[in-house]
């Protein structure tokens, strides 16, 4: 009998060993096939979004392995890199590398996971998981935005435009006088503007290894941000003023006298319907906002990326001015309907909610409104108006966000703020 016992138990370790091995191999062979498919290969090539989201990956797994096990991710990266250049014959170039790189980090943090145990475990899985998703996201998001090309083959690009212009000035062309002016000045604006992914993995490891709640609600907005945000292209389909314009961006545009002489329509433009609001802007403001907990240096990154990104949207003609400003209330919609450890029925998260909504509703019924866009034209003195919305919008967004912030951050002002009435 105690032979048989001891036969039983040396089976079933045996088994607990296989599974993960098993396991492991399955895990290997999905991440070299992926390397050596040929459509996943040209996406990585030519969807640089796509491609620095899943370099990212190296920043989740420097954020949570030990910097020694960094050349393991070099030599993964390296022989994914070595079997697609050697099976597909194709050129070696610095983004799929990058990209394969991170492809590597997501394998060895799997693999991580499958021989782990104990706590590490959980925080292997938020690792690898949520980047996962991240990367779903970005390899269908073009299919959505393609849908609202369909549904919207003509924009609303000249009501926007119409809005930018009762400003008094057209901030986009004028940021774009000086982007565009500077070869050098516009690679670095590029760089701003095409670090998003990396910025947004960023932030999730770094709020990972600190506040893990903290983290899933960012990783929550960050993902939902995506959908809610093609909602809104769907009411104001928009490319932006680059779009409209065309090679005349940014040294051309129409005066008002112009613009009042033409009729206030739709008009198609060839582009995705992503102008309003500003998602670019919206990724950075949270990214800036769940970013106050983490040190000093990385607030001071944070802040000068959003204002890099304020530059980059307008001065390379992917957004006009009044986009960005929806941002702020876009912003603060999800970061208060992500805000799960706060209780949906507490004032202060109720009142952010329900506010960035109807700041988002006004602006959609404002730029829809030929009547309203006509009249904020027909004088100078109502440039004041429209300047006026434009600082209520950002005053109050900032405003209902700062009541909301202590109850994320601050278990006593959570506390506090669940007991108003």
């Amino acid at each position: 009998m105690r032979e048989d016992h001891t036969e039983g138990s040396q089976s079933n370790r045996a088994k607990l060993r296989w599974r993960p091995a098993a396991l492991s191999a399955v895990v290997g062979l999905i991440a070299c096939a992926l390397a050596l498919n040929r459509g996943f290969h040209e996406q990585i090539a030519d969807n640089i979004f796509f491609s620095l989201t899943l370099a990212g990956c190296t920043i989740v797994f420097l954020s949570v392995r030990p910097l020694r096990e960094f050349p393991q991710v070099v030599a993964a990266g390296l022989i994914l890199v070595g079997l697609q250049l050697a099976v597909l014959r194709v050129p070696l170039k610095a983004l799929p590398a990058f990209a394969l790189l991170g492809l590597g980090s997501l394998l060895l943090l799997a693999l991580r996971r499958i021989w782990s145990s104990g706590q590490e475990r959980q925080l292997l899985y938020d690792s690898l998981v949520p980047p996962l998703l991240f990367l779903l996201l970005g390899y269908f998001g073009s299919g959505p935005l393609a849908l609202v090309g369909s549904l919207h083959p003509k924009t609303l690009d000249l009501f926007l435009y119409s809005f930018d212009q009762s400003l008094g000035v057209q901030l986009s062309f004028q940021v774009g006088q000086v982007v565009l002016a500077s070869h050098l000045l516009t690679r670095v604006t590029l760089g701003v503007y095409y670090m998003l992914p990396l910025v947004i993995m960023f932030t999730y490891a770094r709020l990972l290894v600190r506040d893990r709640s903290l983290a899933m609600m960012a990783f929550l907005a960050f993902v939902i941000a995506g959908p809610v945000g093609v909602v809104f292209y769907n009411m104001i389909p928009a490319c932006g003023p680059g779009y409209l314009m065309g090679s005349k961006f940014p040294f051309e545009m129409l005066s008002t006298s112009q613009l009042k002489q033409l009729p206030l329509e739709r008009l198609p433009v060839a582009g995705a319907r992503n102008a309003f609001p500003s998602l670019h802007l919206g990724w950075a403001l949270l990214a800036l906002w769940y970013s106050e907990c983490l040190s000093r240096r990385t607030r001071l990154a944070m802040a000068i990326f959003f204002v890099g990104t304020v530059f980059a949207t307008l001065g390379l003609g992917e957004h006009y001015f009044v986009d960005l400003v929806a941002a702020f209330p876009f912003a603060l919609m999800l970061y208060a309907a992500c805000a799960l450890n706060v209780p949906i029925s507490t004032p202060r998260r109720i009142s952010a909610l329900v506010g960035g909504l109807a700041m988002m509703m006004a602006w959609v019924f404002v730029l829809c409104s030929g009547a309203a866009l006509v009249w904020l034209n027909s004088f100078w003195v109502n440039s004041v108006v429209s300047w006026l919305l434009v600082a209520g919008t950002i005053f109050l967004s900032l405003f209902l966000r700062a009541r909301l912030r202590p109850l994320l951050f601050d278990p006593v002002g959570q506390a506090r703020g669940v007991g108003e009435s």
